[in-house]
């Protein structure tokens, strides 16, 4: 056994096989291997900054514990046989608990490097007067303080009194001391960073540790002391004071590692107050950097280094990632530089006129000369140009350019490269009349950055160069430049046409017998190809003279280069391979609702896609019966969350109208049926639903069901936002912020009848608000209380009809889908998926006639429990879909009557008496209900072209259970009906009881003798004609561990260019959901192929001037009587408006934290005191608005104030300048306005980011 603790704390295992020395084959089980698995994963990322911490944080880790633990031993807190260990010891600390020490802490320290590599840490500083993310982050200092020291007090409490807390009190007292004051210290980042950066390193190791000191501790390596400890156990075998010890000592290697980097980030941010920083800071200097006051944090450098890092992410993902490959104050310089050339360009690009742009362009060059002007010049101060000059947003970029430390040549080059995408525009024939003038400007607008980038790269580098030395590698970087700049072009020819833009030399097209504007008419002719190709050459002949220079660089920007350069030369590579985006081949396999609008997508995104159905029809269950005149729908017969519709068809360029969809609002939504001969009528009149609710429920019943509508109302914004508008590809995906603290106010854990309950006091109102369950095949008794946005969207938004069919809306979309090339092969069925050898990758279709169809990309819209379990290859993942719990199934009757039948109106619900019995007969036993609850949909009510004149086609659908899968067993619940006998008996008996139940109910009369024509639907022909896995028509259930990332993923798991969508893929089931899954799939297939997607764009509607009467007016005792102003936008529209106008006070929120468009959801930040050019408004979490009154002021407002919705107050006098600036007419507050007359909107625009949407003149 000497070995075994070694190998216990190193690998911690024990083996029955392996004793003595010949344990130490379970010493490469646990710590070690994961200590080289990170190793090797994070070699290429490493820096010597990061050995540095690492060892840093060991060495303090080892002298901090070793006093500790010795005393442990000593006490004989915990003890160890002697024969345990291999020897020797230090304090009579062995070994191997020292070597843990060092083990732990690397783990640890890999991890959080992993998962901070991409951040920038500057950005998280802040002064204390700045509300950091909505937090006054001075008063989380000093709780955190004031809790720390009330635990450590506890814990010293247990140390006194001994006995059995005594374990837990040592652990207290040694470890919170160190958390103290390491969160006095570095307690802005602590609070800012993402919660990525610091919860995962500590959580991920602690579950690890937990699971492999549960096995030591029963082992009984060591052992602690009984009378210590307090007797608790998180589990079998893992004392909590075990537990906490391992929870505790990664938070403080965690604090640790912050706190480094705190200090880095305020050694890196701020030259002014250390002009120089060692590449490997002394611990001195380290902690001179934390008691660095905050007061002399500058803000605005915090704030623009911000800005920049946003800008970056956003607009160049490549650059991006590269970014994190370099350090110190060389990745703060390049970010800004970055962030100067983009706002350079967007000012010339964004102008609305030549005029404009020629303005920017010289004031751009004005800005050069005063940066680089000398001092006799006498040159005008840069701030108080750029802040007279410049939109607001362009401020930090300039005014942090920095120009210091780079040549002028460069820049003035850069700025002489934008007059050549101007000179398109202009009347004079194209610019690039030959290889010469492209080359020229392939050096200007990008040759001239990598030269900055390298400037800057020698500028911080330690290493010693010669100036001829220099030189060369910077003119090899503006080699590099123009090839990148052609492979750009490369990619980029139909964006660029689209911007009336051609960068193939004329001389090039002349020799195609083509001309510029053959380009411009169709860029995707392959007519161009060749010159693309052509253009590529060149640019890798340029590339592979030009590279070598990488491995001349600096070493510690060598590999971040590298990273740059090639991720941009891939592109490149693929493109002259012929697998250029465009062109691009894309597989449907089923041609349901999922499958038609993701091919509709795909093809809008320049896929060639082919769409393989096995029926002769299209929409799935989503389709058509018809019998003579008279027509049915096989499935979804009611339209809810029309926005979602809407979405898809303006993501492909038109609208439901444009397309012929005419949608038909049923009103009354439902007429609800009971056993007792009453009814309920469900309606989005809010008169009509008083007097139904107050009928039952009594005068405060209608105050409560408001309130169940404002919960269903958060549970549907939530939800659309949260969820199903958000791809959950891991568990990790379900710690996003944003969704976490919404979890709760879900309610998933409670059913739906649970949560109705408390709104409702009757039995009836609580059927009548629950029985929507059904539509996502799940009992009310069952299903999370989150789906009432079920019946939120229907009392809300109304339940609609598609006029012709629900069909109708599918056929819109195959015809879109035709239109941008989409070829459907109806009556072909897929018999595989066929896969690469390594079996790993997706490359097309087998048939059942045996043809091969190969793509780059499959997507399956077939059941996915059937396509994983007979199109692809068997394994675990597949079989344990069968044994998730499915949807229920349904007996469908679709009936021709000769008559119509007055008493049922469109949508009829006929609930059980026996409710809860009924549904777990269906749900639970998955059996046929002997009296069950139905629907009943008479879509001639709504559209008289469903049935012959003077008569009906009535649809019924009786829920039921689904079928027994034959592989299943004995055992498994589920229908097993084998002969046809049964099955017609079956369907007799719900027929009967139909129209028992009918007649009884309504009053109606002889419904059998008015049936003329009967067509049904079982479980089993649901299972044979649309392959639903044990004919479940709403395919996997939407219980909790079923949703979220639990749900079958999007995309498989292992086999690249494979995607799924469809109701049992995430998000869900129903109509408008499978149309949110897929454009989830579709964007994470252009993901995949680094393309990007077509939608998301703005239009905006809306013209006209406001009234005053119409304008909106609150009392200003709301907010204290200053002068105000509420923005919807991004922090840079914020600071304009304090900038532009001097008011007082701004709040100011982003629809990326829940604030949209249209009334209102969570807490503003408000900036106060008189103005100063550094007051700031700080982004917070708000209210949303999901309506606005009001009209334009002024429709030519600056564009990068465009999609800000201003409610405003000047205390005592209009804005007395334009709010604006430049030369364009501004949006002003044109009337003078009292504290106490609050509000007027002032301006209404929108932004580029935000949501399509339409806003009234009054």
């Amino acid at each position: 056994m000497g070995w075994d603790y070694a190998l216990v704390y190193d690998m911690q295992a024990s083996s029955s096989t392996c004793t003595g020395p010949d344990t130490r084959c379970r010493h490469l089980y646990y710590n070690i291997p994961p200590a080289v698995l990170l190793t090797i994963s994070y070699h290429p990322l490493c820096t010597k900054i990061d050995i540095y911490k690492i060892l840093f944080l060991i060495l303090i880790a080892v002298v901090s514990t070793t006093p500790w633990d010795s005393y442990l031993i000593h006490r004989r807190i915990w003890s160890y046989p002697p024969n345990a260990i291999v020897g020797p010891t230090l304090f009579k600390i062995p070994a191997e608990e020292i070597f843990f020490f060092v083990i732990q802490t690397y783990n640890t320290s890999i991890l959080y490097l992993f998962a901070s590599k991409p951040t920038l840490h500057p950005i998280y500083l802040s002064t204390e007067s700045l509300r950091h993310r909505g937090r006054n982050l001075r008063t989380w200092k000093w709780l955190g303080i004031l809790l720390l020291t009330a635990l450590i007090l506890f814990g010293a409490g247990l140390v006194r009194r001994g006995a059995e807390g005594l374990y837990l009190g040592l652990i207290i007292v040694w470890a919170g001391p160190f958390i103290l004051l390491l969160w006095s210290l570095s307690y802005q980042l602590l609070l800012s960073l993402p919660k990525s950066n610091t919860l995962l390193p500590i959580l991920l190791p602690t579950f690890y540790l937990w699971a492999v000191d549960t096995i030591a501790l029963r082992r009984g390596t060591w052992v602690i002391e009984s009378g210590t400890k307090l007797g608790v156990q998180l589990w079998t075998g893992l004392d909590l004071e075990e537990a906490f010890f391992f929870i505790v000592t990664n938070t403080l290697i965690v604090f640790g590692l912050v706190a480094f980097d705190n200090a880095l980030a305020i050694l890196e941010a701020f030259p002014n107050i250390f002009s120089t920083v060692p590449p490997l800071p002394s611990p001195l200097l380290l902690v001179r950097a934390l008691l660095v006051s905050t007061s002399r944090y500058d803000e605005d450098r915090i704030l623009g280094l911000e800005e920049a890092f946003r800008r970056l992410w956003r607009k160049s993902r490549s650059f991006y990632l590269a970014s994190g490959f370099f350090h110190g104050r060389l990745r703060l310089d390049l970010i800004l530089l970055y962030s100067f050339c983009r706002v350079s360009d967007d000012l010339v690009d964004e102008a609305s006129s030549g005029v404009e742009a020629r303005h920017w362009i010289s004031k751009l060059t004005e800005f050069l000369d005063i940066c680089y002007a000398t001092k006799t010049d006498k040159p005008k101060g840069r701030h108080d140009f750029v802040a007279q000059t410049f939109p607001t947003k362009a401020h930090s970029a300039l005014l942090l350019l920095p120009t210091e430390r780079l040549s002028p040549s460069p820049l003035y080059d850069l700025v002489k490269g934008f007059e050549t995408d101007l000179a398109f525009s202009s009347e004079a024939p194209f610019p690039i009349q030959d290889e010469q003038t492209l080359q020229t400007y392939g050096s200007r607008v990008a040759g001239t950055v990598a030269e900055l980038c390298l400037e800057l790269a020698f500028y911080h580098s330690q290493e010693r160069t010669t100036e001829q030395q220099r030189r060369k590698i910077i003119q090899s970087g503006g080699w590099m430049g123009i090839a990148l700049q052609y492979v750009n072009i490369s990619r980029d020819i139909a964006v660029d046409a689209k911007n009336g833009r051609v960068y193939f030399p004329t001389d090039w097209l002349d020799s195609a017998d083509l001309r510029p504007e053959d380009v411009l008419q169709d860029p995707s002719s392959s007519r161009f190809e060749a010159l693309r190709q052509r253009l590529l050459d060149k640019a890798m002949g340029i590339y592979s003279e030009a590279k070598s220079a990488i491995e001349l660089l600096p070493p510690g920007s060598r590999a971040p280069m590298r990273v740059a350069v090639e991720s941009y030369v891939e592109i490149g590579r693929v493109l002259q391979e012929g697998r250029k985006p465009a062109n691009k081949t894309a597989i449907v396999v089923g041609a349901g609702v999922g499958g038609v609008a993701t091919a509709a997508r795909l093809a809008n995104a320049g896929f060639d896609v082919t769409v393989f159905e096995k029926n002769n029809f299209t929409g799935g269950r989503c389709s058509l019966i018809h019998h003579e005149d008279y027509r049915f729908d096989q499935g979804p017969s009611l339209l809810l969350l029309p926005g979602l519709f809407k979405e898809t068809f303006e993501d492909l360029g038109t609208s439901l109208e444009d397309e012929g969809v005419q949608l038909l609002k049923c009103e009354p939504n439902y007429n609800i049926w009971f056993d007792d001969g009453e009814s309920f009528e469900l309606s989005t009149d809010v008169a009509r639903m008083k007097v139904e609710v107050e009928k039952w429920e009594g005068k405060d019943g209608f105050e409560r069901y408001l309130g169940f509508l404002q919960e269903a109302h958060r549970h549907y914004e939530i939800s659309v936002s949260q969820v199903l508008k958000k791809n959950f590809t891991s568990l990790l995906s379900m710690t996003r912020p944003a969704f976490l603290r919404h979890l709760f106010p879900l309610h998933p854990f409670e059913s739906i009848y649970s949560r109705a309950s408390k709104y409702f006091w009757t039995e009836r109102l609580r059927r009548v608000f629950t029985f929507g369950s059904m539509y996502m095949g799940m009992s009310p008794f069952d299903a999370p209380g989150t789906y009432s946005l079920l019946q939120y969207t229907e009392l809300a938004e109304g339940i609609w009809y598609p006029k012709g069919g629900f069909h109708t809306v599918v056929e819109a979309l195959v015809k879109i889908g035709e239109r941008l090339g989409v070829k459907y092969r109806l009556s072909t069925s897929v018999s595989s998926v066929d896969l690469d050898a390594t079996g790993r990758n997706a490359t097309g279709v087998t048939l059942e006639n045996g043809e091969r169809i190969s793509a780059d990309v499959v997507i399956i819209n077939a059941d996915l429990v059937y396509a994983y379990n007979h199109l692809l290859p068997s394994s675990s993942y597949s079989r344990s879909l069968q044994k998730r719990s499915a949807s229920c199934s349904s007996i469908s009757f679709y009936w021709a009557m000769d008559r119509q039948i007055p008493e049922l109106t469109t949508h009829n619900i006929f609930l059980a008496e026996h409710y809860r019995e009924s549904f777990d007969d269906i749900f639970k036993q998955q059996l046929i209900p002997s009296e069950p609850s139905f629907y009943l949909n008479v879509p001639s009510r709504i559209d008289p072209t469903a049935a012959p004149k003077g008569k009906d086609s009535i649809v019924v659908l009786v829920p039921v259970g689904h079928l027994l899968d034959e592989k299943q067993g004995i055992g498994r619940k589920g229908l097993d009906i084998q002969s046809k006998q049964d099955w017609d008996s079956m369907v007799a008996n719900a027929r009967r009881t139909v129209f028992k139940t009918v007649e009884a109910r309504t009053g109606a009369r002889d419904l059998q003798g008015a049936l003329v024509k009967e067509i049904v639907n079982t479980p089993q022909s649901w299972k044979e004609v649309f392959n639903l896995d044990k004919g479940a028509i709403l395919g996997l259930s939407h219980s909790f561990f079923n949703v979220l990332c639990f749900r079958p993923k999007t995309k498989h798991g292992s086999i690249e260019r494979l995607h799924f969508v469809g109701a049992s893929a995430h998000p869900g089931t129903g109509v408008p959901i499978v149309l949110t899954g897929a454009k989830l799939t579709s964007e994470q297939v252009l993901e995949g192929f680094g393309m990007e997607k077509p939608w998301g764009r703005v239009s905006f509607k809306g013209t006209g001037e406001s009234k005053a009467i119409d304008r909106i007016q609150l009392s200003s005792r709301v907010l204290g009587g200053e002068a105000q102003a509420f923005l919807i936008g991004t922090p840079s529209m914020a600071y304009s408006l304090v900038d532009a106008t001097k008011w007082k006070m701004v709040e100011h929120t982003s629809k990326r934290r829940g604030f949209g468009v249209g009334a209102v959801y969570s807490p503003w930040s408000i900036v106060h005191g008189p103005y100063r050019t550094e007051s700031k408004a700080v982004p917070k979490k708000g209210p949303s608005v999901t309506s606005v009154w009001g009209g334009i002021d002024d429709a030519e407002a600056r564009p990068d104030m465009a999609g800000c919705i201003i409610f405003g107050q000047q205390k005592q006098h209009p804005i007395s300048r334009p709010a604006f600036g430049s030369d364009r007419k501004a949006a002003t507050c044109h009337y003078p306005m009292k504290s106490e007359q609050a509000f007027r909107v002032d301006s209404f625009a929108p932004q580029a980011h935000t949501t399509s949407f339409d806003t009234p003149t009054s």
